[in-house]
């Protein structure tokens, strides 16, 4: 979530009662009470079965929260996630590196996720320490010349042809990656579209509205506008998408622990107008949480828990990190999404990863 998470969860821990929040619809709910024990969870099994047979694609995303610490602390939390569900992608949001830590972190990565052959970091230039997506793809990058661009090309080695490549990594083919949206939106670096063959994956650690809201104008008026805008070009490029990051806000009544406590409205990620543009951009965009459509009537998924309010232990979350995907990516056969969950089990930040697998056509 980033920015003010902390402070705004925190007094959700000690709400007691009060109106609940808006729906998706905006609408006025009456009294409800608050939760006091835990929050229970009901059971959401993975689709395993229904990607037998067919050739799939993984992307998760996981808010670390600071990736210099994370490195130090909790690598092996990663490692463990990479080594049980063997993504082909893998964004890590919120890493706050400048450029002068990249290349160094690059190498760390290199060296501990040697399968990961290409690994691409915007940063933020306009405030250290902010902000900041990186992807690690086992796919190398094709260039314009059919040349694949990869870590080996970036620390020395010997550039591969597309035909080397395709033995050691048969999934689909990394065209490009490129940085914001449509060449703006560069410097807090927020955003990554990647171009593969058949799709299009953008990874996204969207803007917090801040304490007091003060960048909720922002974050509806030009943030939301412009995603849209740039979900929409994508698409219109004959290729499906999937959308997928911690966009910090929670849509559904199902998605807020507490959404009946008074002070829901008022805080980032929670407010009316922020989950009202969430289901605006859903409808819009023709796109679906894919979460939601496997499990419809899922409660007590979260992926984000206050640290400061000790409300991992007790479940007491918000649901602000997503898996979307344009609806034509839920038929029956071909190119479709066949799972999509969230690693709640995963320790080493304060949020949870989340992802989805693609069936691929045969």
């Amino acid at each position: 979530m980033g920015g003010t998470k902390n402070k705004s969860d925190a007094a959700n821990a000690d709400a007691a009662s009060g109106d609940a929040g808006a729906g998706a619809n905006g609408a006025k709910k009456q009294k409800v009470a608050i939760p006091s024990g835990p929050i229970a969870q009901t059971p959401c099994a993975r689709r395993v079965e229904a990607a037998m047979g067919a050739k799939t694609f993984k992307a998760i995303a996981w808010n670390i929260a600071g990736m210099r610490s994370f490195a130090e602390k909790h690598m092996e939390k990663l490692a463990g996630m990479i080594a049980s569900e063997d993504p082909d992608c893998v964004c890590l949001e919120e890493h706050k590196l400048q450029a002068s830590h990249v290349d160094a972190m690059t190498e760390t990565l290199r060296k501990t996720f040697p399968q990961y052959k290409t690994v691409h970091f915007a940063v933020s230039t306009v405030k250290k320490g902010y902000s900041g997506v990186m992807v690690m793809c086992k796919a190398s990058m094709v260039g314009k010349k059919g040349v694949q661009t990869s870590l080996d090309a970036m620390f020395g080695a010997k550039p591969k042809t597309e035909s080397t490549e395709t033995k050691t990594y048969d999934g689909p083919k990394l065209l490009a990656i490129s940085e914001g949206l449509d060449g703006g939106y560069v410097d807090e670096g927020r955003v990554l579209t990647l171009e593969y063959e058949s799709f299009y994956v953008v990874m996204a650690y969207v803007p917090n509205s801040g304490q007091d809201l003060k960048r909720l104008d922002y974050r509806i008026d030009e943030w939301e506008r412009d995603m849209r805008a740039h979900l929409a070009r994508l698409e219109s490029k004959g290729k499906p998408v999937l959308y997928i990051g911690d966009l910090n806000v929670a849509h559904l009544d199902a998605d807020i622990w507490n959404v009946g406590a008074p002070h829901i409205k008022k805080s980032a990620g929670t407010t009316p107008r922020e989950r009202e543009t969430f289901g605006v951009m859903l409808e819009k965009n023709a796109f679906v949480d894919a979460f939601r459509k496997f499990h419809t009537d899922a409660t007590g998924w979260f992926s984000f828990w206050s640290q400061r309010a000790g409300n991992r232990p007790v479940n007491k979350g918000l649901r602000l990190d997503y898996t979307l995907a344009s609806q034509s990516l839920f038929g029956e056969s071909g190119l479709r999404v066949v799972d999509a969950f969230i690693l709640d089990k995963v320790m080493g930040s304060d949020h949870a990863p989340v992802g989805m697998t693609l069936a691929l056509p045969n």
